[in-house]
């Protein structure tokens, strides 16, 4: 994630040089070290944007079962890997009178689910329940497995528009970011032995689940390079910095059935580990697109938009470990391309 965005901003910068290179003999030459920095005069205008995006998590894949063979010992790991889903954007700007400055109302998020699924004969192999609950370790002839994510964020942030010389536009953010992350994990596996000793057969249902809630400060700056004839390079960096509550529910349950495969002869429910406290998460997040606006006339203007962008939030999620307790500290991130619409109403 880190080189992805590491990427979209040495884009943008390689872009600027080019620009600046290509257009060396349209542009005077500086007579001093200053920079040509101002704020442009605008009028009152509205831009209503909205963003369809093809994202996909970056967090670890769910790795929910492992097959030993009962042969040589080998052994195959299942996991839910994730996909792209489809998710939408949106943001309000108000560009207020005067010099350059705005508020925007932005929103994002995705909400996906990925399964996956396996099943063995129990003469050949054994396998392993899952790796999210203390209760891992018994062998099921077949195991569904499935990760559900919703992620959602607002921002509410007041920008400065800035000139630098003829080509070259600077927008410096900043104000609050609001997040809702949720990550869940579940398997549930069938045809496993009777634990008490029958004929019958057991089940087992198990679940990780990741929640984040919160609100913090957040910073950035877009980019524009003006290429000419309505169309520009333009990027983002934006930082944040999120106070929240984190909390995490890992449990399980066993049940065990008669050979009617009606009759519950026992039910085991495993330790069930919740766990709650508030975190600042750090969030980064970057895009790089190249944009072209056709101007109607003064008071009216259409963009388009298409590029890539990632995002990502620190030690926000857990993860399970093959002994049943779950690991701390892993990142949550989305990434894909994105398509961009603007309308601009003075």
């Amino acid at each position: 994630m880190k080189t992805q965005i590491s990427l979209i901003l040495l884009g943008l910068g390689l872009v600027s040089a080019s620009v600046y290179a290509s257009h060396a003999d349209e542009m005077p030459m500086p007579a001093s070290n200053d920079i040509n920095l101002t704020a442009p005069d605008q009028s009152g205008m509205w831009s209503f944007g909205a963003t369809a995006v093809l994202m996909q998590p970056t967090n670890s894949a769910f790795n929910y079962a492992d097959i030993v063979s009962s042969v040589d010992g080998s052994t195959v790991y299942k996991n839910v890997d994730a996909s792209y889903h489809w998710w939408f954007g949106a943001d309000i700007t108000y560009a207020f009178p005067g010099n350059g400055r705005d508020v925007t109302l932005a929103y994002e998020g995705l909400h996906g689910t990925n399964t996956d699924s396996t099943s063995v004969p129990a003469s050949t192999v054994s396998l392993g329940s899952g790796m999210i609950s203390t209760l891992s370790g018994l062998s099921y002839q077949t195991i569904e497995a499935k990760t559900d994510t919703n992620y959602d964020a607002g921002d509410l942030v007041f920008g400065q528009k800035l000139d630098v010389g003829k080509r070259i536009r600077l927008h410096p953010f900043m104000g609050l970011r609001y997040a809702h992350i949720d990550v869940t994990d579940t398997t549930y596996g069938s045809g496993g032995l009777d634990l008490t000793g029958g004929d019958g057969s057991s089940v087992e249902n198990l679940k990780l689940e990741n929640t984040f809630n919160g609100i913090g400060p957040r910073l950035g700056s877009d980019a524009q390079v003006n290429l000419g004839q309505g169309f520009s390079v333009r990027g983002r960096l934006g930082l944040s910095a999120l106070i929240g509550s984190r909390s995490i529910d890992n449990k399980g349950v066993i049940t065990t059935y008669d050979t009617d495969g009606t009759t519950v002869s026992g039910t085991i429910n495993g330790s069930n580990n919740n766990d709650s406290e508030t975190r600042v998460i750090p969030e980064i997040d970057g895009r790089l697109g190249l944009n072209y606006t056709y101007d109607y006339n003064s008071t009216t203007a259409l963009g388009f938009e298409a590029g890539w962008q990632a995002t990502n939030y620190f030690n926000v999620v857990a993860e399970g470990s093959s002994t049943g307790q779950y690991q701390d500290n892993t990142n949550f991130g989305v990434q894909g391309p994105y398509a961009r619409v603007q309308l601009d109403i003075a």
